[in-house]
């Protein structure tokens, strides 16, 4: 019964988004002004570049809808830990970390039962190749002392340019974690080459959703779950100060606009900064038109001296976010204690021991956050300590809460979010 009037209200919201569509169809054909009476024309309320905005936003409810598709959009600033937030809600690495911006175009990343490793598809890719093809003249003529001048040429871009100037091009799939790493860095550093040679970015190419990169895995924390309807999918937006790219905060307010709800991301230490500043007023652009829940990392940097959870959440509800979010939608966790947790419970389950940290960094990482300073190697041979102390870290990273509040809650009713949202 509940199935079936899912089914019905699906059909009735595409009929409606299908009409809409038709009456936009309709004012294309119009004049975009008219005769007044004493001869000069009158400008009519709407124009070509606004009705091709509906057209992408009516589109993009028309794809959620027939998926049943739940977008749950991620918003933050570039030292908020975004793609360390996204790794723990997956589960598992699926965006690579670094020390720079990471989402110069938006990311999807798509639950997808049974796919335990990450498939990036990219099939709107040629306009990334006609800006490699602009890029290997450029390159040709450029002089390079004065693009190192304006350009940090690490190992990464240095790699991107050896490749624009042989002719290779993107693919449209990668498969595995590494692959995907490979080619997400590379977009970001594109971006970058492309500012500094004074060649124009494709963004417009990439502002249809169905246009931008995907993910698709399953998230390690609904594996097994009960089968719903519908369909839950991660959006990862470039933050309005990722990359000096000004046209980055209008991207980000027609993502948040299109999306089903809105997860941002604030930095604990840093929550009456200028750039969080711009996040909040991005969310609050977006009012009541969402459901919207904050995250607030990096909390594991808490002292005795700092504001503690319900100071924070008092603090966000109020102050920060002017009375539009209420303290129970608010959620201070440690994102990298959260990852670093589940990366292990992931390692000991499927692989009984870690990894050696000479082969993968992030060993490291997890033993000094839940051993101490003083772990030693031969500590990571102790597999039921390392299980207890991958649980106590779990723990306390306060990453339990939000996702069982948030994230089952939206894989279970990511029909309705779809609905409510078109």
């Amino acid at each position: 019964m509940y199935t079936q009037t899912l089914y019905e209200l699906s059909q009735e919201a595409e009929r409606l988004l299908q009409l809409s569509r038709q009456q936009l169809q309709l004012l294309e054909k119009m004049p975009l002004s008219v005769p007044g009476d004493d001869a000069p024309q009158l400008a009519l309320p709407w124009s070509q570049p606004n009705i091709a905005e509906r057209h992408a936003m009516l589109n993009n409810e028309l794809r959620k809808i027939s998926r049943l598709e739940m977008v749950l959009a991620i918003v933050g600033t570039m030292k908020a830990g975004k793609s360390t937030t996204i790794n723990a809600i997956v589960g598992t690495e699926v965006l690579p970390n670094r020390n720079r911006p990471m989402t110069a175009l938006p990311t999807l990343i798509r639950h997808t039962p049974g796919q335990k490793e990450p498939v990036l598809h990219f099939s709107h890719v040629a306009p990334i190749d006609r800006l490699i093809q602009k890029l290997q003249q450029r390159l040709r003529d450029c002089d390079i002392k004065h693009l190192t001048d304006v350009l940090e040429i690490d190992k990464d871009m240095r790699a991107l340019m050896q490749r624009i100037e042989n002719g290779v091009a993107f693919e449209k799939y990668y498969l595995g974690a590494q692959p995907i790493f490979h080619c997400l860095k590379s977009l970001n550093d594109l971006v970058r080459l492309a500012k500094a040679l004074d060649v124009d970015f494709p963004f417009s190419a990439y502002a249809a959703i169905e246009h931008i990169p995907v993910i698709e895995v399953e998230f390690v924390h609904l594996a097994g779950l009960e089968s719903y309807p519908g369909q839950l999918t991660l959006l990862d937006t470039p933050g309005p100060n990722e990359a000096g790219q000004p046209h980055l905060q209008k991207m980000l307010n027609q993502q948040l606009a299109r999306a089903s709800a809105v997860l941002a991301v604030l930095d604990y230490t840093q929550l009456k900064s200028i750039s969080d500043e711009e996040v909040r007023e991005a969310i609050l652009a977006v009012g009541q038109s969402v459901p919207l829940y904050v995250l607030v990392n990096k909390f594991d940097q808490q002292d005795r001296n700092s504001d503690d959870a319900d100071q924070v959440r008092a603090l966000i509800s109020g102050t920060l976010m002017k009375g539009c979010i209420t303290p129970q939608q608010i959620f201070p966790v440690s994102s990298m204690w959260g990852y670093l947790a589940n990366r292990a419970r992931h390692e000991l389950a499927n692989n009984g021991k870690l990894p050696a940290p000479e082969q993968q960094r992030w060993v490291e990482d997890f033993a000094h956050a839940a051993l101490g300073r003083r772990w030693r190697h031969d500590d990571l041979a102790d597999l039921e300590h390392i299980r207890h102390a991958a649980d106590q870290l779990w723990e306390d990273s306060l990453f339990a809460q939000p996702i069982q509040a948030l994230l089952h809650a939206a894989y279970a009713n990511a029909s309705l979010y779809a609905l409510r949202s078109a």
